[in-house]
């Protein structure tokens, strides 16, 4: 089958890159940006970065600053950049394992975890999920200790009416290709925390973060990557696009300000948001129920009252050698899938730990498969998708 569809789709039109052109010499377009990040989320404080990754970057640095503490906590299974992120703030990372239920936060490891060497608890919303007992684990930790959300593959996701974001010290959200928001760059911190908000900016005078104009580069990377991910182009062109595909957490990363060009695709985007996660929350649903009834697999629970604004679709296998077959029988028909990560964080750095530490990790970064389920993604698809799997199952 030459359509092929990929595992992440752009969002931004032709339309909205050539908004984007005229408006990137524009000097208030990060400023207008920002405010429109910060009255959709309904954070006070937003400040941009180069990336998710340098905007949590800039996070550590600040809490760094408003305290003596030493030690970041992160759950083992999660992207591995934000290990190199805590290293680079010159900071220790420290585990604690998830929940098998909806594949974030176990709260008893994360309680066992904590220490008086704690600095922050790193929450990640894994797949877009909303995390069961978010709303109440700032009251749970000690008052000295942050509690950061990594919203990286959440925007627009809620938990019980609240959006995500709103209930810890400070949050960071990521547009980077394959985010909910994809600009094909940039990221952001955000607070209610003035604090924090200022001690970041601080930062950002210091390490000079101009924020940088249209780039050829970045233009190039944008619309080869809103080509590229139509699927008849991508099925003809895959193994080119497969070259640039991050199949490792990068050495180290570049801590900037976020392009005036991405913060107009952004802005675009904004303007119709709610719309596009609206149907990444419904195609998530209809896989659900497509689903939901097969044995052999596990799909995450959802808290009630919540919105799930799905960056992918996580299916769980009991059987750790299904995953494979089925990202063989999905790409035959036409649906790219991937297990995203494929290790634990103390399987892919030395941090001290045993090897069979963190058994819920271990388990599911064995037995993860994800589907795609962007805007763009036809009924047709998950349908065929969903198949797919009944039959492996059957």
């Amino acid at each position: 089958m030459i359509r092929k569809i990929p595992v992440i789709g752009p969002s931004a039109t032709f339309g909205d890159i050539a908004y984007a052109v005229t408006r990137a010499g524009n000097a208030s377009v990060r400023a207008e940006f920002e405010s429109a990040i910060s009255g959709y989320t309904g954070l006070r404080y937003v400040c941009t970065a180069s990336s998710g990754i340098a905007a949590f970057y800039l996070i550590l640095k600040a809490l760094s600053r408003l305290s003596c503490r030493t030690e970041v906590l992160l759950p083992a299974y999660t992207a591995g950049s934000l290990i190199v992120a805590v290293r680079k703030a010159g900071l220790k990372p420290v585990l604690y394992d998830i929940s098998l239920k909806d594949f974030n936060t176990d709260t008893d490891s994360l309680s066992l975890a904590v220490s008086g060497r704690t600095l922050a608890v790193v929450c990640v919303y894994m797949f877009g999920i909303g995390m069961a007992g978010i709303a109440g684990l700032r009251e749970k930790l000690p008052r000295d200790v942050a509690l950061v959300e990594d919203c990286a593959q959440a925007m627009g996701s809620t938990v019980g009416g609240t959006a995500v974001g709103n209930f810890g010290d400070v949050a960071f959200f990521s547009f980077n290709r394959g985010k909910n928001m994809p600009v094909c760059a940039g990221g952001c911190v955000a607070t209610n925390s003035e604090r924090i908000s200022k001690t970041i900016a601080d930062i950002r005078k210091e390490l000079c973060l101009c924020d940088a104009a249209i780039k050829l580069s970045t233009l190039f990377k944008t619309v080869a990557f809103s080509l590229a991910a139509r699927p008849y182009i991508y099925g003809w062109a895959y193994s080119l696009a497969s070259r640039f595909k991050e199949t490792a957490p990068p050495d180290d990363f570049n801590v900037s300000g976020m392009e005036a060009f991405q913060c107009a695709i952004g802005l675009a985007l904004l303007k119709r948001f709610e719309g596009l996660a609206v149907r990444r929350h419904d195609n998530g649903i209809f896989l659900t129920a497509a689903l939901k009834d097969l044995s052999g697999i596990t799909l995450s629970a959802i808290s009630a009252g919540s919105r799930t604004v799905f960056n992918r679709f996580p299916i769980m296998f009991e059987d750790p050698h299904a995953p494979n077959q089925a990202v063989k029988k999905l790409w035959r028909s036409g649906i790219e899938s991937s297990p995203m990560y494929i290790k634990p964080l103390h399987h892919m750095f030395d941090l001290g730990y045993k090897k069979e530490e963190f058994p819920n990790a271990c388990y599911l970064a064995e037995r993860i498969l994800t589907l795609p389920v962007y805007p763009s993604v036809r009924r047709d698809d998950l349908s065929r998708a969903a198949g797919v799997i009944r039959e492996i199952l059957a």
